[in-house]
């Protein structure tokens, strides 16, 4: 069974090559270019993956779907573990993930981080906040919501594709939707890694948190 790892990126910088560098060539490698204006990055990094690219940004969301739908046309038998471009996931833990999405074919396997008082003020009560509202909607308990660290084997890829969502809140769909379609899901401990504060994410506060918790309102069991 083959791994792939698959990174959408907008206007990455040099640790996106950095992470690509430490992958082993064993695992395929697809990045989702969501429409930045600086190609430089991808042309240094072509070598090592498949890079599919667009003009116009289209949120994280589009970038994951559009490369799970290359990955679905070109793959059999396979996991996919969904990477962050800027170097906050450790790709020890994304493999740890993928060993286990192997083993069981119908669980999304859910990156789970753990914060201290090292980790930015706003990321620690924000996933606090969205975990309380989550159970309370759904009666699901998760404890990391917000983890882009997420690995599926290709039996969970049509449900996958088929969760509403283009940009930040494609990912609490996701979370979501496991209710209704009776999707199992497993979380597994992972590095918490916070580089510069978070300073390089493109997620907006208010615009994104908006997005996010208008999802989980309005969500009916």
């Amino acid at each position: 069974m083959e791994y792939i790892i698959l990174i959408p990126a907008y206007e990455p910088d040099d640790k996106l090559i950095k992470l690509v560098k430490k992958i082993d060539n064993k695992y395929k490698i697809v990045i989702v270019d969501d429409g930045s204006s600086d190609k430089s990055i991808f042309d240094k990094v072509k070598k090592y993956a498949y890079i599919i690219s667009y003009d116009n940004n289209m949120g994280k969301g589009y970038a994951l779907k559009t490369g799970l739908k290359y990955i679905k046309e070109n793959y059999k038998n396979y996991v996919v573990v969904c990477v962050d471009a800027d170097m906050q996931h450790d790709i020890n833990d994304a493999v740890k993930l993928c060993d286990y999405a192997k083993e069981h074919k119908d669980t999304l396997v859910i990156g789970r981080r753990h914060w201290d008082k090292s980790t930015p003020f706003t990321n620690r009560m924000g996933n606090k906040i969205t975990r309380y509202v989550f159970k309370k909607k759904t009666g699901l308990s998760i404890y990391d919501t917000q983890s882009g660290l997420r690995a599926f084997s290709y039996k969970l890829v049509d449900y996958m594709l088929n969760v509403p969502g283009n940009r930040y809140e494609y990912e609490m769909n996701v979370l979501l939707y496991l209710t209704k379609n009776n999707t199992k899901f497993h979380e597994i401990d992972i590095k918490t890694i916070y580089i510069g504060d978070n300073s390089t994410s493109h997620f907006k506060a208010f615009k994104d948190s908006y997005r996010i918790y208008k999802e989980i309102i309005k969500y009916n069991k």
